[in-house]
């Protein structure tokens, strides 16, 4: 059953992602228990328990937030619906470990710190990459002008995904390539930056109405910095992932940063 000091945890939806973002890693951590799964399709969510050997499988998310066994959830929901399940979590005292993108625009998010500060619980945005050790090396290089002072950043999230019937296509749940893989992108630019940028132009390639399957954006820094972003479902390139900082006395070059 675990330790007495370990995290038990609650998996909102039978998400894809959820294996290999938090049960296959929690086993090689002592402190964290991955105890239960709760999905819309109760038959759904007892195959997810016994095929990752979780102890419960709840009939609900009503029901899995108000478990008293379970101190923290881990909210995989199409990106629509991570505002409300996460605000509904914090409010039954539950941590929140919500993936991203966090929110479907400020106003959610602004929702959903406010909630979190009243409440007191831990809220985090699943952005692993940023504690690989890899992301740590490359702001070392920034922080230490390895490469001079830093003129350009350019970051990419470009994967391809042709399926106009998925969920990341969908309007009413989040969708498209911005909210999917170009949060990455964004997020990698403020993280390299340490600062907010402004954008100069965007342009975006839809699949639907309201819905990109591309962008590609030139932003711009209050210090004269500049830069770019790039991310895709369905575009050219068909993969790119990673980030080009352009120094006074070098670049650095990273592939694969997620």
């Amino acid at each position: 059953m675990g330790t007495p000091s370990s995290v038990r945890i609650g998996v909102l939806g039978a998400a894809r992602i959820a294996p290999m973002a938090l049960i296959r890693p929690a086993h090689a951590v002592e402190s964290i228990e991955v105890r239960a799964v709760a999905a819309r399709d109760p038959k759904r969510a007892e195959a997810f328990r016994r095929k990752h050997k979780l102890e419960r499988a709840h009939e609900s998310y009503e029901a899995l937030i108000n478990d008293r066994n379970i101190e923290a959830i881990y909210n995989p929901l199409p990106n629509g619906l991570h505002a409300e399940w996460t605000i509904r979590a914090l409010e039954a005292g539950k941590h929140v470990l919500c993936e991203k993108p966090f929110a479907n625009n400020r106003t959610e998010a602004e929702q959903m710190a406010e909630v979190q500060k009243r409440t007191g619980r831990m809220l985090m945005e699943a952005f692993h990459y940023r504690y690989h050790p890899l992301i740590e090396r490359s702001l070392q290089i920034l922080r230490e002008g390895e490469i001079g002072d830093v003129q350009e950043i350019h970051t990419a999230m470009c994967v391809p995904l042709p399926e106009p019937g998925n969920i990341r296509y969908s309007y009413g749940l989040g969708g498209g390539a911005t909210m999917d893989t170009g949060c990455y992108a964004i997020h990698k630019l403020r993280t390299l930056a340490d600062a907010e940028p402004e954008i100069v132009s965007a342009k975006a390639k839809l699949s639907s109405d309201k819905v990109d399957r591309s962008m590609r954006a030139e932003v711009r820094f209050a210090d004269g910095r500049t830069g770019s972003l790039i991310c895709s479902l369905w575009g050219w390139p068909l993969i790119k992932i990673g980030f080009v900082v352009k120094g006074s006395a070098g670049q650095l070059r990273v592939f694969n940063s997620t």
